[in-house]
């Protein structure tokens, strides 16, 4: 971990993906959004779709079916990351044709879904049933209890 890989584009990727092909594993609007952001940095972006659709939103998978610096990969995972001090190449696995292919490889980003860690709180805290906090409040962060934000 940190060695090229890394789950948050925003914090790492100014640096790790400096001129390198940059590779996002995810379909959804977070995937989506972390390789429109790679694309001021790494000189290619690669989006890792292990199905044959984004889940992200019609606006946010045009964008990038639209970006010239983003070629998406579908059904298609991570088989193999290989380096030395930094990750150098990766595997790409195909499961819709079994083909497996290695690709140079500067930085690789997880962006494969977000899990609230809200259970922790007081069940008098209300939540969505995704399990993320209700603000009662637009724009502002205040919860169901006061002083909790």
């Amino acid at each position: 971990w940190q060695r090229g890989v890394s789950a948050c584009a925003v914090c790492d990727g100014a640096i790790m993906a400096k001129d390198t092909q940059s590779f996002v594993i995810g379909g959804g609007d977070a995937a989506c959004e972390e390789a429109l952001y790679l694309t001021k940095f790494a000189s290619e972006v690669h989006l890792v779709v292990r199905r044959d659709a984004l889940r992200a939103s019609v606006v946010m998978a045009n964008r990038v079916k639209e970006h010239p610096k983003i070629q998406i990969h579908w059904n298609s995972n991570v088989k193999e990351v290989t380096g030395g001090d930094r990750m150098e190449k990766l595997i790409l696995h195909n499961s819709a044709s079994g083909e497996d292919v290695e690709m140079a490889a500067g930085s690789l980003f997880f962006a494969i879904g977000h899990n609230p860690v809200t259970n922790f709180l007081p069940a008098e805290i209300e939540t969505h049933p995704n399990g993320y906090l209700k603000l009662t409040q637009p724009g502002r962060t205040f919860t169901s209890v006061p002083g909790i934000f």
